[in-house]
Protein backbone atom coordinates (compact mmCIF):
# COMPACT_ATOMS: atom_id res chain seq x y z
CA UNK A 1 0.00 0.00 0.00
CA UNK A 2 1.15 3.55 -0.75
CA UNK A 3 2.56 5.07 2.44
CA UNK A 4 3.07 8.57 1.11
CA UNK A 5 0.91 11.26 2.67
CA UNK A 6 0.33 14.86 1.68
CA UNK A 7 3.51 16.97 1.63
CA UNK A 8 5.66 13.97 2.56
CA UNK A 9 9.36 14.04 1.70
CA UNK A 10 10.43 12.05 -1.36
CA UNK A 11 14.10 11.13 -1.59
CA UNK A 12 15.88 12.19 -4.74
CA UNK A 13 19.05 13.62 -6.22
CA UNK A 14 17.57 16.35 -8.40
CA UNK A 15 18.80 19.94 -8.57
CA UNK A 16 15.76 21.00 -6.50
CA UNK A 17 16.74 18.55 -3.76
CA UNK A 18 20.25 20.00 -3.75
CA UNK A 19 19.09 23.60 -3.25
CA UNK A 20 19.78 24.56 0.41
CA UNK A 21 16.66 24.51 2.54
CA UNK A 22 17.19 28.07 3.78
CA UNK A 23 16.87 29.35 0.20
CA UNK A 24 13.55 27.54 -0.19
CA UNK A 25 12.29 28.86 3.17
CA UNK A 26 12.99 32.43 2.02
CA UNK A 27 12.05 32.15 -1.64
CA UNK A 28 8.77 30.23 -1.47
CA UNK A 29 6.89 32.68 0.84
CA UNK A 30 8.08 35.57 -1.32
CA UNK A 31 6.99 33.71 -4.44
CA UNK A 32 3.55 33.00 -2.96
CA UNK A 33 3.09 36.67 -2.15
CA UNK A 34 4.04 37.61 -5.71
CA UNK A 35 1.48 35.12 -7.06
CA UNK A 36 -1.33 37.07 -5.39
CA UNK A 37 0.20 40.39 -6.42
CA UNK A 38 0.42 39.73 -10.18
CA UNK A 39 -2.45 39.05 -12.59
CA UNK A 40 -3.90 35.59 -13.24
CA UNK A 41 -1.79 34.73 -16.38
CA UNK A 42 1.28 34.72 -14.11
CA UNK A 43 -0.37 32.16 -11.81
CA UNK A 44 -1.67 30.07 -14.72
CA UNK A 45 1.79 29.96 -16.28
CA UNK A 46 3.43 28.85 -13.07
CA UNK A 47 0.73 26.26 -12.42
CA UNK A 48 1.56 24.59 -15.74
CA UNK A 49 5.29 25.04 -15.11
CA UNK A 50 5.00 23.35 -11.71
CA UNK A 51 3.13 20.40 -13.20
CA UNK A 52 5.90 19.91 -15.76
CA UNK A 53 8.57 20.36 -13.08
CA UNK A 54 6.92 17.74 -10.87
CA UNK A 55 6.91 15.28 -13.76
CA UNK A 56 10.61 15.99 -14.32
CA UNK A 57 11.18 15.25 -10.63
CA UNK A 58 9.29 11.97 -11.12
CA UNK A 59 6.31 12.93 -9.01
CA UNK A 60 3.36 10.93 -10.30
CA UNK A 61 -0.06 12.34 -11.13
CA UNK A 62 -1.39 10.64 -7.99
CA UNK A 63 1.21 12.38 -5.81
CA UNK A 64 0.51 15.76 -7.41
CA UNK A 65 -3.23 15.32 -6.99
CA UNK A 66 -2.77 14.24 -3.36
CA UNK A 67 -0.76 17.36 -2.53
CA UNK A 68 -3.33 19.56 -4.28
CA UNK A 69 -6.16 18.19 -2.13
CA UNK A 70 -6.02 21.08 0.39
CA UNK A 71 -6.53 23.48 -2.51
CA UNK A 72 -9.35 21.36 -3.92
CA UNK A 73 -11.14 21.15 -0.57
CA UNK A 74 -10.76 24.89 -0.05
CA UNK A 75 -12.10 25.56 -3.57
CA UNK A 76 -15.13 23.36 -2.91
CA UNK A 77 -15.80 25.18 0.37
CA UNK A 78 -15.37 28.59 -1.28
CA UNK A 79 -17.71 27.79 -4.18
CA UNK A 80 -20.30 26.33 -1.81
CA UNK A 81 -20.16 29.44 0.36
CA UNK A 82 -20.51 31.69 -2.70
CA UNK A 83 -23.41 29.60 -3.99
CA UNK A 84 -25.28 29.89 -0.69
CA UNK A 85 -24.61 33.63 -0.60
CA UNK A 86 -25.88 34.12 -4.16
CA UNK A 87 -28.87 31.91 -3.40
CA UNK A 88 -29.76 34.08 -0.42
CA UNK A 89 -29.39 37.29 -2.42
CA UNK A 90 -31.48 36.07 -5.37
CA UNK A 91 -34.14 34.15 -3.47
CA UNK A 92 -36.92 36.76 -3.68
CA UNK A 93 -36.39 37.76 -7.31
CA UNK A 94 -37.74 34.68 -9.15
CA UNK A 95 -39.16 31.18 -8.84
CA UNK A 96 -37.19 28.65 -6.74
CA UNK A 97 -35.97 26.63 -9.74
CA UNK A 98 -34.94 29.75 -11.62
CA UNK A 99 -33.27 31.10 -8.49
CA UNK A 100 -31.20 27.94 -8.08
CA UNK A 101 -30.15 28.12 -11.72
CA UNK A 102 -29.18 31.80 -11.51
CA UNK A 103 -27.29 31.29 -8.25
CA UNK A 104 -25.40 28.34 -9.74
CA UNK A 105 -24.47 30.22 -12.92
CA UNK A 106 -23.44 33.31 -10.96
CA UNK A 107 -21.18 31.19 -8.77
CA UNK A 108 -19.58 29.23 -11.62
CA UNK A 109 -18.99 32.30 -13.80
CA UNK A 110 -17.47 34.35 -10.98
CA UNK A 111 -14.01 35.19 -12.35
CA UNK A 112 -12.66 36.50 -9.04
CA UNK A 113 -13.30 33.20 -7.27
CA UNK A 114 -11.73 31.20 -10.11
CA UNK A 115 -8.62 33.41 -10.10
CA UNK A 116 -8.27 33.15 -6.33
CA UNK A 117 -8.55 29.34 -6.45
CA UNK A 118 -5.92 29.24 -9.21
CA UNK A 119 -3.49 31.39 -7.22
CA UNK A 120 -4.11 29.42 -4.05
CA UNK A 121 -3.40 26.18 -5.94
CA UNK A 122 -0.06 27.55 -7.14
CA UNK A 123 0.85 28.37 -3.54
CA UNK A 124 -0.05 24.83 -2.50
CA UNK A 125 2.17 23.52 -5.30
CA UNK A 126 5.13 25.59 -4.14
CA UNK A 127 4.70 24.42 -0.54
CA UNK A 128 4.50 20.85 -1.79
CA UNK A 129 7.76 21.36 -3.68
CA UNK A 130 9.51 22.54 -0.53
CA UNK A 131 8.28 19.70 1.68
CA UNK A 132 8.84 17.00 -0.95
CA UNK A 133 12.45 18.00 -1.62
CA UNK A 134 13.60 18.89 1.92
CA UNK A 135 13.67 16.71 5.01
CA UNK A 136 12.43 17.97 8.38
CA UNK A 137 16.03 18.22 9.60
CA UNK A 138 17.06 20.24 6.54
CA UNK A 139 14.16 22.66 7.05
CA UNK A 140 15.03 23.12 10.72
CA UNK A 141 18.72 23.72 9.97
CA UNK A 142 17.75 26.12 7.19
CA UNK A 143 15.56 28.19 9.51
CA UNK A 144 18.37 28.22 12.10
CA UNK A 145 20.80 29.58 9.48
CA UNK A 146 18.38 32.37 8.63
CA UNK A 147 17.90 33.32 12.29
CA UNK A 148 21.64 33.21 13.02
CA UNK A 149 22.31 35.45 10.00
CA UNK A 150 19.73 37.96 11.27
CA UNK A 151 21.17 37.84 14.80
CA UNK A 152 24.64 38.68 13.48
CA UNK A 153 23.22 41.97 12.24
CA UNK A 154 20.97 42.76 15.18
CA UNK A 155 22.28 43.44 18.71
CA UNK A 156 21.08 40.20 20.29
CA UNK A 157 22.36 36.83 21.42
CA UNK A 158 24.11 34.78 18.76
CA UNK A 159 21.94 31.71 19.36
CA UNK A 160 18.99 30.41 17.35
CA UNK A 161 16.01 30.53 19.69
CA UNK A 162 13.01 31.24 17.51
CA UNK A 163 14.10 28.81 14.78
CA UNK A 164 13.15 25.83 16.93
CA UNK A 165 9.55 26.99 17.36
CA UNK A 166 9.14 28.16 13.77
CA UNK A 167 10.56 24.93 12.38
CA UNK A 168 8.28 22.86 14.61
CA UNK A 169 5.27 24.83 13.37
CA UNK A 170 6.27 24.34 9.71
CA UNK A 171 7.29 20.71 10.06
CA UNK A 172 4.04 19.88 11.87
CA UNK A 173 2.08 20.64 8.66
CA UNK A 174 3.08 17.41 6.88
CA UNK A 175 2.84 15.56 10.20
CA UNK A 176 -0.86 16.50 10.47
CA UNK A 177 -1.53 15.11 7.01
CA UNK A 178 0.46 11.99 7.90
CA UNK A 179 -1.66 11.45 11.00
CA UNK A 180 -4.83 11.96 8.98
CA UNK A 181 -3.60 9.43 6.40
CA UNK A 182 -2.98 6.86 9.15
CA UNK A 183 -6.34 7.20 10.89
CA UNK A 184 -8.26 7.31 7.59
CA UNK A 185 -6.53 4.11 6.48
CA UNK A 186 -7.48 2.52 9.81
CA UNK A 187 -11.08 3.66 9.24
CA UNK A 188 -11.18 2.10 5.77
CA UNK A 189 -9.53 -1.09 7.06
CA UNK A 190 -12.61 -1.48 9.27
CA UNK A 191 -14.88 -1.17 6.21
CA UNK A 192 -15.52 2.52 6.84
CA UNK A 193 -16.73 4.59 3.88
CA UNK A 194 -15.77 8.06 2.72
CA UNK A 195 -18.30 10.69 3.63
CA UNK A 196 -19.54 13.10 6.27
CA UNK A 197 -19.71 10.36 8.90
CA UNK A 198 -16.02 9.59 8.36
CA UNK A 199 -15.05 13.26 8.75
CA UNK A 200 -17.19 13.80 11.86
CA UNK A 201 -15.79 10.64 13.45
CA UNK A 202 -12.12 11.11 12.61
CA UNK A 203 -11.71 14.86 13.27
CA UNK A 204 -11.78 14.38 17.09
CA UNK A 205 -9.35 11.48 16.68
CA UNK A 206 -7.07 13.71 14.61
CA UNK A 207 -7.07 16.37 17.33
CA UNK A 208 -6.32 13.88 20.11
CA UNK A 209 -3.53 12.10 18.19
CA UNK A 210 -2.15 15.47 17.07
CA UNK A 211 -1.97 16.76 20.63
CA UNK A 212 -0.29 13.55 21.74
CA UNK A 213 2.22 13.74 18.89
CA UNK A 214 2.96 17.39 19.71
CA UNK A 215 3.40 16.57 23.40
CA UNK A 216 5.82 13.74 22.64
CA UNK A 217 7.78 16.00 20.31
CA UNK A 218 8.03 18.76 22.93
CA UNK A 219 9.23 16.25 25.54
CA UNK A 220 11.86 14.92 23.14
CA UNK A 221 13.14 18.45 22.50
CA UNK A 222 13.17 19.28 26.23
CA UNK A 223 15.25 16.19 26.96
CA UNK A 224 17.58 16.95 24.08
CA UNK A 225 18.23 20.62 24.91
CA UNK A 226 20.78 20.05 27.73
CA UNK A 227 22.89 17.93 25.38
CA UNK A 228 22.76 20.60 22.67
CA UNK A 229 23.80 23.30 25.15
CA UNK A 230 26.79 21.20 26.26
Amino acid sequence: MDDFSIFSYKAGNSFIHKIPAWIKVIFIPLFNISVFYFRWPFAAGFFCFNVILFFCLRFSIKEQYRDLKPGIFYAEFLYLLNFLTNLYLLWNFSQPVETLKNAFLTTILDKNTAVFVLKFSVCVQSCSLMFKTSTNLELREGIEKIELAVRRVLPCKKKAVLAQYISLMIIFIPEVFKLWNQISRAWKARNGKNGLKMIMTLIPVLFSTGFKHGWNTSRAITIRQPFEED
